[in-house]
């Protein structure tokens, strides 16, 4: 039984690592970085909501929760 969860469900400064992605946008979020096994942090929520930053290889990006949905991750451990 895998444990994934959608990178939008994950809490804020909880490290986690991309599993999948899918959707027609996958192309583009492979080429930001989010691709299987890339250490993602989300940091924060935008104003109004919608959109989260993350960070992912030292990079902070900010998704909409629409393109974000197609990114499958597992939580990191508590060293993660």
């Amino acid at each position: 039984m895998n444990t994934w969860k959608n990178i939008t469900e994950v809490p804020v400064e909880q490290p986690c690592f991309v599993q999948e992605v899918q959707g027609e946008c996958r192309l583009r979020l492979f080429d930001l970085g989010f691709f299987r096994g890339s250490r993602v942090l989300p940091l924060y929520e935008c104003c109004g909501g919608g959109t989260r930053v993350y960070r992912v290889k030292d990079t902070l990006i900010a998704l909409r929760n629409a393109d974000a949905a197609h990114i499958s991750v597992e939580e990191a451990g508590q060293d993660g």
